[in-house]
Order: structure tokens, then C-alpha cells, then sequence
């Protein structure tokens, strides 16, 4: 080509494949497919600059282009085979040219390549990509032009400007009256008549509150935006009338209103760049042999724009043309030959461009659309990632768009957050389309989406020849070298990108096996034993298929359990690196009520029993353990740093109860395994390290692989039944409950298959041991000190320079020790020592059922088996007698950790404290005893007893909160049981089972009939009624007895149920939810929230009437639910929890997208302990340095992820935000946490408890940095957050009121700031401090509104309480005590003026009363003095 296109500065580690990238974002060249890179030898500079009006239809790629063969067909032929030297490899970087001449200005060439079919496809692919909205908009790579140009146009815009700045600089004020105005103005406003308080239940509003932002600020038109502000009282700035238009800050305008004009633009401008052009497969394709032999590869069928008839394409190894086939009435001739105007060109968008004026005409309309919507963009995203996001998220909120296809949070929003919302944005143009109710105007018709469906591989590449194999893959990857930073960056970034595609792959695969695309392995067996291969992944139910394999646990719902337990597990061997053993890739999925286990193939596992070996463990049951000397080497090594012990247990570990069960139910092969044990002579018991069920394996690959690995940490004894070891710790607590009502939902006894998975955290098992160890060495440092005293006595009759060199000798040997830090050293211990920390190894193995008894097998293991069982005993009541009370006693007092704001941080917060989720039931009664303490304080306060009384008190939404989290998970399996029930007929259309199982949870009560049918007779003329959603499909016969109904429940069933679930999980029974006269602590939509993200399902963002009376519809018809009907139940998504994840639990995800998908754990030990020891020269006050070592990891994480949304990036972003802060850097700081704002929000959405802490922050940064209008953004972001996600009891609520109040005094504006204070003081606080604070303020804010009494009374009551926990001695006291006197003072002056002035008033009213009873009198005087001058005229007539 002769023109160029400069490129910015690269790497030489840069790799050819960005550059292919890069170029597809070019104008003229985004249609490029099919070509290679040629290193030229001329540097750049001796070729012509690109012109800056690039053609539409490319000039290269015509009849005369030059078309070369591949340059991997080149390598077939001799003579030619050594003509690629010059040529880029695509998978390759630019270093491996620097022998090749490579330099500064080197150039490289476009040569254009021959196609074959599957590159044919390739490109239409890439061409439909282009014609639907993705048209380019970059004319050149070197953005210097691009700079120059905005620069001049920024210069241009703020000339007239200035005139203004310089009118207003004359203005006569004093800066400190100046800059409280501007900060008085910049601060928003809110109306009189409403309340300042941020509502939450307000859905519709979602993504606008959960930045900060009010939706009638964009939404609303300016003439109504100009009467609100001046109702608010906002104060426009002096320039040109009749604009209407509120400035902020001199003559700049409100973003609020830049945004609301130019989305709309922006919206028309995504619809113009979508091209109305359908491109397909033809009727005709594949050619017949005779044309496929003169070198036609495909024939295409495009319909055009404003055209009738289709024009039929061929396709070449040159390039495409359009040949004379065309419709004949209602059929289509074929005749693949040119036609007498063929328009060839290399690429098929340029033969299109020269067949028809009607596309040349809509391309070039989206070229310039595209450029001004680059523009646009832009300029709108110029402050900011957050900001960015905020403004996709709402765009379908604005007009512009036709199609409300275009404007749907699939191509908007969800395109952009890893992690789907539970909440879909409804575009306005789908709300005004006709019958917008049913949706379907959402939804467009388009064949090429139905031709990618047909074709659907589900995840597998047919060209590689065959599917990939993960395992391979992923144990390459583990076994890569790490010498050097580099190649541990390469390690780990394979690593990761394997084990995200094998994630990604796996999702696919459940899609097409819940489609019923993949057929199982083994077809004739029940559909709950079925297991599936697709694409090297091996997937299967996680349900008890059978009594045959071996396992300790039963049923399903152990099965269940043990599928999670083994995949926490293999987290955690995989989080340890390089240990010997080897790993399988993975994942669970969550679907529809289905648990599905997907894991790579074990090498040899599909090949036979020869070709793979048993090592350790077994795999049927009734087989003898298997053991190998190796195996259990690398186990005792691994596991040991785990605190795992080496126990002994029998050979053939099952009770002969359990052997003559197995051997009833199935066939198993008793002689045959009493054969391979006389074979190989096994002794009658064996040492194993880590759980009986575990499996150690050699593949076929010589790779030692262990499976099922269900237990790292010994079963809980507190959920074992005390008759067969356990501490007796429930039994107690049922047995002292003397209310009749918990014993109803609650059992009785803990027998439960899945209490048999039930163990301890590993953070539990960390803190115990470190407990005993520390025990451990004060025991023994104190035994030191007395042998070194009495040995002090005994040498005292030796004389006193011997005794003081060898104390003096003693002291410099402990002092040298206790410096260098060998003490802790695992070299300066002792034999006695090493022996007592082994001794704290624990067994894994202890309290299973089904598990033969080593009495009279070997006594000495049995021995050591029962001194087991009472570590783990103690153990246990370490966790129930002393960390659940003292976590109680943390949430209480508000010191440790940051306490929880939703149900998925609470989970993190448990762990973190070794606490299981399963004892929320008990943390909850924990609650209720310490509330009836804090009540029974609070009455003794009202009655003047202040002795006892506490500063803090638990927090009431610590209880609601707990109670939620135990809702929400127990809904999560009633609602997988209704899905499941039946066959798993509901999970065929679950849209009725989810909204009427949603309406019952979030509602009081249910509706009568009369109740409903009033309801329906007010609803909207432009809502269905019953009749149209019957109408939506034709479904089962709901009668009775039909055994393919899909049964709805009713709201008393469904509580029922989950009650009932609740009191097995969680031995507990609820106090607010389902109660009536709870006083409204029920968590309705945080509840709604939860349950949506444990389960998958996506609403429709609209407000929802939780808390009131519901409607959940009957039989399988799809009934008007109320107040979700099924038409708000947008999607149910699938849940993922990877063995890999960077965070455990299940997260939502979107099928067939790789970032869908949760962040992954990064296998770069360097990245870690970089950030370390970033945060410790930060805590070292080593600012500069912390900063480099910050950026440094942030580096680290972002070229291992390949991406900057990780939540290792965020970290290494809020540490830089906290360090720029603490140099005094606030609006630097500011920066970078609202770019890590907006990489938290892309990895978790806009709700999530990091999200929160985020905006607190940015609040106060934002505010030291002179942006309070930002500011007030992010708090009110973080109250709206707090309120959703924890109910308006939320431990910060009344402290964020304040604060905003605060910020609104500091800004001169004491009624706004009064509004907070008076808002603040309706919310609970847990810190009768802070009360006494917002009390003080309160009594402030009403002293400047001249409301002395009731200043006085908010004093008194700060006073109090600075009196009583601070002491009157207190500078605080003191000045409370003052201000008392003060108003007082100002009440007593105010009372006696105004009993004056109403003096005053009565006597004028007095006198004015007189008055008008003498005016009276007097007309009534003259009134009768008329009347009787007209009697007398009467008389005098009447003589006459």
C-alpha cells in the first residue's frame, strides 16, 4: 500500500496480534481480515503519509490488488521455503525481528492473503459485526493529530467565555463571602415539601441512586429542572435572562444537564451506525462439486438496505464478487458466474459498497455517526471510569433510540460488568412500544443469529483438529519454569487464561446439556447417575447416585456438600503452588436447581484400567485402601502444613452393617476383592494423611493426582449427636428452651446426612493452634525462669564474678536471639519443642459414620483416635463457648474489623473468624439476649437510673441482618426443591415457580379475593389482566391429579417451607420475618436482593411493593403474581464457584461470555508480596516508596489478569488513593479511588460492600480536595447502598446523615444542614456518643433558626450524656454545660418577647374590639336615627 498509517510508540515486547487489533479500529481497514505482516526494509519514512480523507470503498483491494498464498503454503515449496524471514508471526512479539533489521521508523507491510472456507466465515462474521453499530471511527493510530485538534476546538469553546469570567471578577465581594457563596451553590438542593432521606426502595432508581445521582434531574425537561431549582431555593448565577438553565461554578452548566442532552444524541448516533443490511449463508451453498473444482468456496445471500430483492454473492480464494443468480418471482435461479458488473474486490464489504448506492449511502452515514459518537463519548467520559459506567447504565432512560433492542441492557450495561446485576434497566423505547407488557418488542428478528445458533459448537474449536485438552494445558502451565520474574509473570498468566477459558467452557457445556444438545456417556441408566463428556470436560450431577462408591456421607444433599467441600479444598492445594501433588481444573455450577460438578479428565481415567493406578485411597466400596510410599509422602508433606496429622485406620475402613447394605442393594464383587487382598498380603491396618475418601492416583501421564478431597479440618463436633461423640452443645440449648413454638421447627436430634460434612473453618483451626502455642510458650518460658532462679540459689555459693559473666553471658544470648528473631525459628527449636507443634496436627478423620472401630485392630490407634475426637471436642467448644460470644461482644463495642454491610460480606466476615454459616442461627440468639439487655438498660435510663448503662449497644441491624442471611440461603434450597419436584417440570419454565415464590417472600400477607379483584380494577389501562398473561403461552393443564402440573404455592406454604428449612440449617426460629407486630424490622428488599443473587435471577428495575399483601397465583397457567409478576422476571443466570476463584462462594454468571466469569486467584507470589510490602512502608510513613511498590503490583496483577477490572488492581489502587492522601494529595487520591470505584463496580456491580466503603472514602477525599458537590454524590451513593443492602437500620446511617448535615453548615446553609440533622436523628445508632453528637448538632442547627426551646432541650440531652461517659471534667462537657447556659438564656429572652409581643397583640386585639363595638353602635345609631326620620316623612304624607 502506498500510504501509511503511523503507529504510536511500541515495545519489542509488544505482541503482533495488538497490532491486528489496533488496525481493526482503523478506518479503511477495519474490514481486513485475511493478511500478514511483511517487515519492509525502507524505514517508514520513505513512504507517503496517509491521506486524511480515507475512501470508502478501499482502493487495494480491487482487481488489481495483490492476493499472495499464505505464507505457510509458501513453506510446502523447496525453492520458497526460505522466503518468511521478514514475515510478523501473529502468535509471536516484535523482538523476534531485531536480528531481521528491525529499528526505530521501521515499516511494516499489509500483504493481503488468499481465503479458504473457513476463512470466508471468519470474515462475514466480522463484517456482521461491523454493520451492527461496531463501525470504525479511528483514522490514525497516532493520536498527536487527534490531541492538536481537540485543543484547538477546547480553545475556540473557552474564548467567549472569558468575557464572562472577566464581567463577574468585578463583582465587590470579599473572597471568604465569595467562596462560601460558590460552595453554598455547588452543593445540590432538595425540596421543601420532601424529605432529604435517600429512599430505597425506590428499584426503578436503582442505578441512579447507587451513584449518588437523582434520575428528575436527567430526566426531567429544562423548564421544569429551572421552577424545581427555584423551589429548592438554588441560587443561579447573573447572566443572560430567560435561559432558564441553573449554573454551577461561574458559566459552566450542571453535567447533569450536558448529560441529558447529549445521551439522546448519542443514543440516535448508535442507532444511525447500525447498518440495515442482513448477510447469510445462501439456499445454495455448499457449491456443487464442478463449481467447488473452479475454486468457488461459498455463495452468499446479502439483503440490502431499502432494497427488495437479495443480490447473491461468490466467494474465492481472491476475494468476492457478485455473481447472476438472483429471485425469479418466488424462486432463485443459480448461475454462480459473474455477473456483467461483478464489483470484486479482496474483501466483501467493498464489493457490497460497489453493488449498491443504498449501502454506500447507510456506511458512510455510520462512518460519521461513529466518528461523532467517538467525539461525544468522549467528551462525556472525560471525568472519569465511574462516571462512564453510571452513563451506559442509564442511556435507556433517554430517547433517541427506535429499536429498543439497541437500547437493552445486553448491549449496554451487562456488556460491561463481569458480575450480571439482579436488576435490568428497562429501555423507555421498549415502555413506550405498543404492548410493551409481553416484551416482545425487545426482541428483533435476525436470520444471522439464527444461522450462529444452528451452528452452535457449544465452546468447541473443530478447527484445532480435536477438543483442547485442559488438563494437559493446565499442568504445562503449573510446571513452567519460575527462575526469573519474567517467566513466573508467563507462568501465571497461562495459568489464568487457562483456567478462565476452561470456566467459560464448562458454562457452555451445562447450557447445552440443560438444552438437551449433549448426550450422556451413559444413556440407559437413570438421569440422576448420567454423566456427560463435551469438550474434555467431565460433567455430572453433584447428587447421591448410589451406595456402590465409596463415601462417608449419604444423600443428596451430602452429595450436595461434599461436591462445595471438595472444590474449597482444591482451592486451596491449588493456592499452595508447587507441592508434588497434581490438581484437576474444577468448577460448580449452579443452574436451575441442578448442581453440576465439571472437571478435566484425569489422564487414563477413559482409557481403561491398565493405563492409569490407584496409589492411595479407594474408589468402590468394599475394596480395601490402597497405599503407596510416595503418595503418602507428598500428602504427609503438603497436608502437614496444614495442620493435618498422620492418623491409622483399618484397611477395609467399612462396617460390616454397611458392607452387607452395599452388597444388598447392588452386586458387588466380594470375592474378588477378598482376592486382591490375600494378592497383595495387606496388613489389617494403614497410615493415612487427610480424609479416607481421598483418592491419589497416577495418570497415564506419571502425574500423581489426588481427588476428593472433602476435608482439610476435623468434623464439628458441635454438630455431631452427643451420644456418638459429640460436645452436646445443641441438645443443651433445645433442652433449656421452654417455648413450645421453636421446638416446632427445630429437630430434635442432629441425625443428618449432611452434618456429616459439617468441619471447622481452617481460620478456626489456625486461631486454636496459635492459642495452644502460645499457651505452649509461656508455660515454658515460665518453667525457664523458675529452673533459672532455682538454679540461681543453687550456685550461689560460687563466687560472684563467675555468677555475673554467666548471667551477663545468659542475658546477651536471649537479647541477640530475641533481635534476630531466631526464637520463632523452626532451627532454635527443640526436639521437644518440634515434637508439641506435631502434636497439633489434627485428625481429619474423626466422628464418621460407617467407619469401623480399631478396638481390638489395634488399641494403640484406638487410643489415639479417642484423644482425637477430644481435640476436636475442645475445639469445637473453643468456637461455641469463646469466639461467637467474643465476636458478639466485637459487634457490640464496634472495635476489630469493619463490620458487615449485606449478607455476601457477612458470609466473609464469619470466615475471617473462623465461624461457619451454619451458626447464624446461634450468633442470632446471641443477639436476642444482648438486645434484652440493651431494652431492659434503656428502661432503667428512662426512669433516671444511669448506673450500667453502656456507651454502645448491639446494633439493631446486626440481628436482622443475621436473620436475613439465614432467609435467603434457606429460600435458596426451598426454591431448588420446587424447581426439581415433578421430574424438574417447573425448571422448564420457571418464570410463574420464581415470581409467585418471590411475591410470597417479600410480602406480610396474602390477598383475599376481594382484596385482588379491587386491586386489578385499579390497575393502568396499559397493564394486563389475567386474560392476556393466560394468553402468553399455551400451557399445561393445571387440574388436579394431572401429574404434569407445575403446583404454585401459597405465601403460608412457601414460609412454611423455609421455616421449616431454617430450623434444620440453622436450629433457629425466626423473631422477624413472618411475624406479625415485629415493628417492621423485617429486611424486605435486601431480602429480595439476597435471594436474587443466590439464586441467579435477574428483575425487571422497577419499584416493587415489598412489606404489603400478595398474590401468588394458581395452577400452572401464567398467573398476574403480585407484586412480581412473571413478566419482571427478566433471566436466571447460572452460579460458578471456580476452584480457582480469587473469593469462594458462588457467583452469578453470564453464559458464553469469558468475563462473565469471577476473578480468579493469581499465581504470582511476587505480586503479593509486593503489595505487602507496600502496605508496610505505608505503615512505616515511607510514602514514596509505598507508592512505587503499589504501582508496581498493580502492574504485576494487571499483565498476569490481561485486564485492569481484578480485584488485586482495586486493591493496589485503594493503597495508592491512601497514600497520595496521606502526602496531602487529595484530589489525587481522589482520582485513583474513583478509577478503582469503577474497576470494583465492573467486577462486582454497583451493589456490592466494597462499593460502599469506596464512596465513604471518596466523600471525605472529595471534600478535602474542595469538591463538596462531588462529594455529596458519593455519600448519598453510600447511604442508598447501606439502606438496600442492610435495611434501614444500618449500623453508618445515622453517622452519614450527620456528616452530610455537616457539610451543609460548614457551606453556610444551616436548614438544609438541619434537614440531615433532624434525618440523622431519626436513624438507631448503636454509640450513645454519637448520639449526644447529632443531638448537639441538632441543637445548633435550631439555635440559627431561632428555635431557642427546642435547641435547649437537644442540649440537655448531649449533656448528659457527655456528663455521664466522659465526666463533667470533659472539654466536650464544659462546652455543652456553657452552651446550656446560653440557650437558656436566648429561651428565656425569646419567651419574654414573645409574651410582649402577644401582650401586645391582645391589647390591640382589645382596642380594635372596641372600636368596632362603638363603630357598631354608632351605625346602628344612625341606622335607627334614618329610620325614624323616614317614619316621620311617612306621616306627614299619610295627613296630607
Amino acid at each position: 500500500m502506498a500510504d501509511r498509517i503511523p503507529l504510536p510508540p511500541i515495545r519489542a515486547e509488544e505482541p503482533v496480534s495488538s497490532i491486528r487489533a489496533a488496525l481493526g479500529e482503523v478506518c479503511g481497514y477495519s474490514h481486513l481480515t485475511n493478511y500478514r505482516f511483511e517487515l519492509e526494509k525502507p524505514l517508514a519514512s520513505d513512504f507517503p503519509p496517509k491521506s486524511s480523507d480515507t475512501p470508502v470503498v478501499s482502493a487495494y483491494t480491487g482487481r488489481n490488488a495483490v492476493v499472495s498464498v499464505p505464507i505457510a503454503m509458501k513453506s510446502l515449496d523447496d525453492e520458497n521455503k526460505d522466503e518468511n524471514s521478514t514475515v510478523l508471526d501473529d502468535y509471536g512479539d516484535l523482538s523476534l525481528l531485531l536480528d531481521d533489521g528491525l529499528q526505530d521508523g521501521s515499516a511494516l507491510r499489509i500483504v493481503l492473503e488468499r481465503y479458504n472456507v473457513a476463512q470466508v466465515r471468519d470474515h462475514v462474521v466480522r463484517l456482521r459485526s461491523l454493520l451492527d453499530g461496531n463501525a470504525p471511527s479511528v483514522v490514525s493510530l497516532d493520536d498527536s493529530d487527534e490531541e492538536a485538534e481537540t485543543t484547538k476546538e477546547e480553545e475556540k469553546a473557552e474564548k467567549p467565555t472569558e468575557g464572562v469570567s472577566k464581567g463577574e471578577s468585578k463583582e465587590s465581594k470579599s473572597n471568604g463571602e465569595k467562596d462560601a457563596d460558590e460552595k453554598k451553590a455547588a452543593l445540590p438542593l432538595y425540596p421543601i415539601e420532601k424529605s432529604v432521606a435517600v429512599d430505597s426502595s425506590k428499584l426503578k432508581d436503582y442505578y441512579y441512586l447507587s451513584c449518588g445521582e437523582e434520575s428528575k434531574l436527567y430526566l426531567e425537561d429544562s423548564s421544569k429542572l429551572s421552577v424545581l431549582n427555584q423551589e429548592n431555593g438554588s441560587r443561579k448565577k447573573k447572566g443572560k435572562k430567560g435561559k432558564g438553565t441553573t449554573q454551577n461554578q461561574g458559566t459552566e452548566p450542571l453535567i447533569e444537564h450536558v448529560v441529558r442532552d447529549i445521551i439522546p444524541e448519542l443514543n440516535q448516533l448508535e442507532e444511525e451506525t447500525r447498518v440495515k443490511c442482513s448477510i447469510q449463508m445462501s439456499g445454495f451453498h455448499p457449491p456443487p462439486r464442478s463449481r467447488r473444482l473452479l475454486g468457488d468456496l461459498a455463495y452468499l445471500e446479502v439483503k440490502l438496505p431499502d432494497e427488495t430483492n437479495p443480490i447473491f454473492v461468490t466467494a474465492i480464494p481472491s476475494g468476492f464478487y457478485v455473481n447472476r443468480s438472483k429471485l425469479e418471482g418466488a424462486e432463485v435461479k443459480f448461475d454462480p458466474t459473474p455477473s456483467l458488473q461483478p464489483c470484486f474486490s479482496h474483501e466483501l464489504l467493498d464489493c457490497l459498497l460497489q453493488a449498491s448506492r443504498s449501502l454506500l449511502a447507510a456506511w458512510t452515514g455510520a462512518l460519521a455517526a461513529s466518528k461523532a459518537r467517538s467525539k461525544l463519548t468522549k467528551k462525556l467520559n472525560a471525568d472519569g471510569h465511574f462516571s462512564s459506567l453510571f452513563r451506559v447504565a442509564i442511556r435507556g432512560d433517554f430517547k433517541g433510540y427506535k429499536c429498543p433492542a439497541i437500547g437493552s441492557a445486553a448491549e449496554g450495561i451487562d456488556a460491561l460488568i463481569h458480575t450480571p446485576s439482579w436488576l435490568v434497566t428497562i429501555p423507555k423505547a421498549e415502555l413506550e412500544a405498543e404492548e410493551s407488557w409481553n416484551r416482545n418488542s425487545a426482541y428483533v428478528y435476525n436470520a444471522a443469529r439464527t444461522e450462529d445458533d444452528i451452528a452452535n459448537t457449544f465452546g468447541v474449536d473443530f478447527r484445532n483438529g480435536s477438543a483442547r485438552d485442559w488438563n494437559e494445558e493446565l499442568q504445562t502451565a503449573r510446571e513452567m519454569p519460575e527462575s526469573t520474574l519474567v517467566d513466573r509473570i508467563e507462568r501465571a498468566r497461562v495459568i489464568n487464561k487457562v483456567l478462565t477459558d476452561f470456566g467459560d467452557a464448562s458454562l457452555l457445556g451445562i447450557k447445552a446439556i440443560t438444552d438437551g444438545q449433549i448426550a450422556p456417556m451413559n444413556p440407559n441408566e437413570p438421569a440422576r447417575s448420567q454423566v456427560y463428556l463435551h469438550n474434555n470436560i467431565f460433567f455430572s450431577r453433584a447428587i447421591d447416585a448410589g451406595i456402590e462408591t465409596f463415601k462417608i456421607a449419604q444423600g443428596d444433599k451430602a452429595a450436595r456438600k461434599s461436591a462445595s467441600r471438595d472444590v474449597h479444598c482444591l482451592g486451596a492445594l491449588h493456592r499452595m503452588e508447587r507441592t508434588g501433588l497434581y490438581t484437576l481444573a474444577t468448577v460448580l455450577i449452579d443452574y436451575l436447581g441442578t448442581r453440576f460438578v465439571c472437571q478435566s479428565i484425569l489422564p487414563g481415567i477413559l482409557n481403561g484400567d491398565k493405563s492409569h493406578t490407584i496409589l492411595y485411597g479407594t474408589v468402590e466400596a468394599g475394596f480395601p485402601l490402597s497405599w503407596d510410599q510416595e503418595m503418602h509422602k507428598l500428602l504427609e508433606e503438603t497436608l502437614g502444613k496444614l495442620w493435618i496429622a498422620n492418623r491409622t485406620l483399618p484397611r477395609a475402613p467399612l462396617t460390616d452393617e454397611r458392607l452387607a447394605a452395599i452388597k444388598a442393594a447392588t452386586h458387588m464383587d466380594e470375592d474378588k476383592a477378598n482376592e486382591e487382598k490375600k494378592e497383595e498380603n495387606l496388613s489389617a491396618t494403614v497410615e493415612i494423611s487427610g480424609p479416607v475418601e481421598a483418592k491419589g492416583i497416577k495418570g497415564s501421564d506419571q502425574r500423581n493426582y489426588v481427588l476428593d478431597m472433602t476435608r482439610l479440618t476435623p468434623r464439628d463436633a458441635n454438630w455431631v449427636e452427643e451420644k456418638k461423640g459429640g460436645t452436646g452443645m445443641w441438645e443443651s440449648v433445645f433442652k433449656s428452651d421452654s417455648s413450645e413454638g421453636p421446638k416446632t421447627k427445630i429437630p430434635s436430634s442432629l441425625a443428618d446426612d449432611e452434618w456429616t460434612l459439617a468441619v471447622l473453618r481452617p481460620e478456626l483451626v489456625n486461631s486454636y493452634t496459635q492459642l495452644l502455642l502460645t499457651k505452649y510458650a509461656r508455660e515454658k518460658k515460665k518453667k525457664k525462669d523458675a529452673e533459672r532462679e532455682a538454679k540461681a540459689k543453687d550456685e550461689s555459693g560460687e563466687t560472684e564474678g563467675n555468677s555475673k559473666s554467666e548471667s551477663s553471658q545468659d542475658e546477651s544470648k536471649e537479647k541477640a536471639e530475641k533481635e534476630s528473631g531466631t526464637d520463632g525459628d523452626r532451627n532454635a527449636l527443640s526436639d521437644e519443642d518440634l515434637e508439641y507443634v506435631k502434636s497439633l496436627r489434627m485428625n481429619v478423620n474423626v466422628f464418621l459414620p460407617d467407619i469401623k472401630s480399631l478396638k481390638g485392630i489395634d488399641d494403640e490407634a484406638f487410643s489415639q483416635l479417642q484423644k482425637d475426637e477430644e481435640v476436636a471436642r475442645k475445639a469445637a467448644k473453643f468456637l461455641w463457648d469463646q469466639v461467637l460470644p467474643s465476636l458478639t461482644e466485637e459487634v457490640r463495642s464496634g472495635t476489630g474489623h469493619q463490620l458487615p454491610h449485606d449478607g455476601r460480606s457477612l458470609t466473609d466476615f464469619l470466615h475471617q473468624n473462623g465461624i461457619n454459616c451454619r451458626y447464624l442461627g446461634r450468633l442470632a440468639d446471641l443477639a436476642q439476649v444482648e438486645e434484652k439487655k440493651d431494652q431492659e438498660e434503656i428502661a432503667r435510663f428512662k426512669q433516671g437510673n444511669f448506673e450500667g448503662l453502656a456507651r454502645k449497644a448491639l446494633p439493631l441491624f446486626w440481628l436482622e441482618l443475621l436473620e436475613c442471611e439465614m432467609v435467603a440461603r434457606a429460600a435458596k434450597h426451598v426454591l431448588d426443591g420446587y424447581l426439581l419436584e415433578n421430574g424438574g417440570i417447573a425448571a422448564m419454565s420457571p418464570m410463574q415457580t420464581v415470581a409467585s415464590f418471590l411475591s410470597a417472600l417479600i410480602s406480610s400477607d396474602e390477598e383475599t379475593a376481594a382484596q385482588t379483584e379491587n386491586r386489578i380494577l385499579k390497575r393502568n389501562a396499559n397493564e394486563p389482566d389475567e386474560d392476556d398473561f393466560r394468553a402468553l403461552v399455551l400451557s399445561d393443564d393445571a387440574s388436579e391429579g394431572n401429574p404434569m402440573s407445575v403446583r404454585i404455592r401459597s405465601r403460608a406454604e412457601v414460609w412454611q417451607d423455609i421455616e421449616q428449612e431454617i430450623g434444620r440449617r440453622f436450629r433457629y426460629s425466626l423473631v422477624n420475618f413472618n411475624r406479625h407486630g415485629n415493628g417492621g424490622r423485617a429486611l424486605y428488599i435486601p431480602l429480595l436482593r439476597r435471594v436474587c443473587q443466590r439464586t441467579g435471577v435477574r428483575l425487571a428495575a422497577k419499584n416493587y411493593e415489598a412489606g404489603g399483601k400478595c398474590f401468588c397465583g394458581v395452577g400452572s397457567d401464567v398467573a398476574p403474581s403480585y407484586p412480581i409478576s412473571p413478566l419482571d422476571v427478566i433471566d436466571i443466570v447460572p452460579l460458578m464457584k471456580h476452584s480457582a476463584a480469587h473469593g469462594g462462594g458462588f457467583t452469578p454468571c453470564a453464559p458464553g461470555k469469558s468475563y462473565g466469569l469471577p476473578a480468579l486467584h493469581i499465581s504470582l507470589p511476587d505480586a503479593r508480596t509486593t503489595l505487602e510490602s507496600a502496605h508496610v512502608h505505608h505503615s512505616g510513613k515511607a510514602l514514596s516508596r509505598a507508592l512505587d511498590l503499589a504501582q508496581e503490583a498493580c502492574s504485576l496483577y494487571q499483565r498476569v489478569a490481561e485486564t485492569p477490572a481484578h480485584p488485586g488492581v482495586v486493591r493496589c489502587l485503594d493503597l495508592m488513593a491512601s497514600i497520595l492522601y496521606d502526602a496531602q494529595e487529595p484530589n489525587l487520591a481522589a482520582g485513583n479511588l474513583s478509577k478503582s470505584l469503577g474497576l470494583l463496580i465492573q467486577v462486582k456491580g454497583f451493589d456490592s460492600s466494597d462499593a460502599i466503603n469506596s464512596h465513604l472514602l471518596l466523600f471525605q477525599m472529595l471534600l478535602s480536595g474542595g469538591k463538596p458537590h462531588e462529594a455529596v454524590k458519593h455519600i448519598r451513593a453510600a447511604i442508598f447502598l447501606m439502606e438496600l443492602m442492610g435495611g434501614p437500620h444500618h449500623l453508618e446511617l445515622a453517622n452519614a446523615y450527620h456528616k452530610l448535615g455537616t457539610v451543609y453548615h460548614g457551606a453556610n446553609d444551616p436548614k438544609t444542614a438541619l434537614r440531615f440533622y433532624k434525618e440523622a436523628s431519626k436513624r438507631v445508632s448503636s454509640d450513645r456518643l454519637l448520639e449526644a453528637m447529632i443531638s448537639k448538632s441538632l441543637a445548633v442547627g435550631l439555635s440559627h433558626m431561632g428555635d431557642f426551646k427546642g435547641a435547649l432541650e437537644e442540649e440537655k440531652k448531649a449533656y448528659n450524656v457527655f456528663a455521664l461517659f466522659l465526666g463533667k471534667e470533659h472539654n466536650l462537657t464544659k462546652g455543652s454545660d456553657q452552651q446550656l447556659s446560653s440557650l437558656a438564656a436566648a429561651a428565656v429572652q425569646q419567651g419574654s418577647k414573645m409574651v410582649k409581643e402577644t401582650y401586645s397583640e391582645e391589647e390591640a386585639a382589645a382596642a380594635d374590639a372596641i372600636a368596632s363595638e362603638l363603630e357598631a353602635e354608632e351605625e346602628a345609631a344612625a341606622a335607627a336615627a334614618e329610620k325614624k326620620k323616614k317614619n316621620n316623612s311617612k306621616k306627614k304624607k299619610g295627613k296630607k
